[in-house]
């Protein structure tokens, strides 16, 4: 959702990526994270609100470490058109809202399909087959044990972003 910047040595603050605004209340209760409307991911689907709620669900079920760095978030719910607010356990950890803006986001359309062939994905299991994704380089190729090949993205939508500017 939100990435930092690689040239400050402040580790509490972080810019938009797939979110392109965020809000909490005073009392850090919740943060709210507004989706870029231009984010997309490799198959040309849209970022969604679902994408991300699914992504804190199923990653906090399949990862004991993200379980417990997510414990403090009680949900992530739709708030509004493009808008997922998570609230917490308890107001007043200022610290709450840059951990959530830390969670990777899975396209949920994608490991609720089946793969080429015909098989079930999970998110849970080890596989050759290259994950969709939605950032500037994607997997052409893999050799297993060998290497993998990527290739750039050539429209991609967070190109123009000011924190991906000059990378």
């Amino acid at each position: 959702l939100m990435t930092p910047s690689l040239d400050e040595s402040d580790i509490s603050s972080a810019y938009g990526l797939l979110a392109e605004a965020t809000k909490h209340p005073d009392d850090f209760s919740s943060v709210s994270f507004r989706l870029n409307p231009k984010a997309k991911w490799h198959d040309g689907q849209p970022v969604s609100v679902d994408d991300v709620i699914w992504s804190f669900v199923k990653l906090k079920e399949i990862n004991p470490q993200l379980g417990f760095y997510f414990a403090d978030v009680v949900k992530g719910e739709k708030t509004g058109e493009g808008e997922v607010t998570f609230t917490f356990d308890k107001p007043g950890n200022r610290e709450l809202p840059l951990i959530v803006g830390q969670l990777n986001i899975v396209p949920k359309h994608f490991y609720e399909a089946k793969n080429a062939k015909g098989e079930p994905r999970d998110l849970a299991k080890s596989t050759l087959e290259p994950p969709l994704g939605s950032g500037p380089y994607k997997i052409k190729s893999v050799d297993p044990g060998r290497g993998i090949v990527f290739e750039r993205v050539k429209d991609w939508w967070g190109a123009d972003l000011p924190i991906n500017r000059g990378l």
